[in-house]
């Protein structure tokens, strides 16, 4: 029989977190797995960091996730780094035990499998364009580098991020990636080259689900698979573009699952099955979009039109 863990209460850091469908999706694995937790969500501002991780070691939790903009923050105020988070810099997960604090990132193996499962897509050999370089695209780099991509180029907003994740990839793995700004010509030339485009901006995400970034997919070539780490809406106006292209999309759900099944283990020492976590997840989603739509109906002939982002 399987054995049961202490009662715990888990939680998610970030500011926004009110779409956020983490306590669903960890709730309901620690109802599969009949362990004995409560997941919450919390709005952490920056200057509440510090104070909120000290909560954590206080109050006995059993772990937390780290989500926007707090994955590289969170460093300072932990114990020890662990697994993708001593490579990449970035932290996702937080296991809280014993008074110690320990940082994992979750996130780049999660995108794998998604990648791997749902995409239907092996990175090795493959030339990959990474749109954003926050805390979630410096885990999909790492990984991907280590899965053996021939090619990464990287498209930021922040210059200044974009040269340290380029040069945090060369110090630490040897791998040359390439960097770029949304406003430079030769996007076209890049997307010509790719098998892989990936989303790793929050544009896009609700409510402001009619932001994408400016990335020219009409230039692409058949075949290239188009991802999208936002998971809400399940469609992206991104994807929707790339599928009027006739462009294979993958959704942001799956690495959403995968990193929260990759989460609960590091905490209970359990694996939730995929299946029904993915499916509870995209009824919620279908859902919640659907009052959207009856509160955001626009009148007969009013136009609306998706809107690129540059900055």
């Amino acid at each position: 029989m399987m054995e049961k863990v202490e009662p715990r209460l888990y939680g998610l850091f970030g500011d926004p977190v009110a779409h956020s469908l983490s306590p669903d999706l960890q709730n309901e694995a620690f109802r599969l797995l009949g362990v004995k937790g409560v997941y919450l969500k919390f709005r952490i501002k920056p200057e509440e960091l510090g104070m909120a991780l000290e909560a954590v070691r206080v109050l006995q939790f059993g772990g937390v996730n780290i989500t926007i903009p707090h994955k590289e923050k969170v460093i300072p105020y932990l114990d020890q780094l662990a697994g993708d988070a001593l490579l990449t810099g970035s932290v996702n997960t937080v296991v809280s035990a014993d008074g110690r604090l320990i940082g994992y990132s979750t996130d780049g193996e999660g995108f794998l499998l998604s990648l791997r499962n749902e995409g239907r897509l092996d990175p090795a050999g493959k030339t990959v364009v990474l749109l954003g370089v926050g805390g979630a695209a410096r885990a999909i780099a790492f990984r991907l580098v280590q899965e053996g991509i021939a090619t990464l180029y990287l498209v930021g907003r922040d210059a200044e991020k974009t040269q340290g994740l380029t040069a945090a990839l060369q110090e630490k793995t040897g791998f040359t990636a390439e960097g770029f700004s949304f406003a430079v010509p030769g996007l076209q030339q890049l997307a010509g080259q790719a098998d892989l485009i990936i989303n790793a901006t929050p544009l896009g995400m609700a409510p402001d689900t009619n932001r994408y970034p400016a990335f020219p997919l009409e230039a692409c070539r058949p075949g290239c698979l188009v991802a999208d780490l936002v998971y809400h809406p399940l469609e992206t106006a991104f994807l929707k573009q790339a599928r009027r292209l006739g462009l294979p999309t993958l959704e942001g759900l799956g690495m959403l699952v995968y990193q929260g099944i990759l989460a609960c283990r590091l905490w209970t020492g359990f694996t939730p099955p995929f299946a029904p976590l993915s499916q509870l997840l995209t009824v919620l989603l279908r859902q919640e979009s659907s009052l959207e739509g009856l509160v955001t109906e626009k009148p007969p002939g009013a136009a609306g039109k998706s809107r690129p982002v540059t900055k």
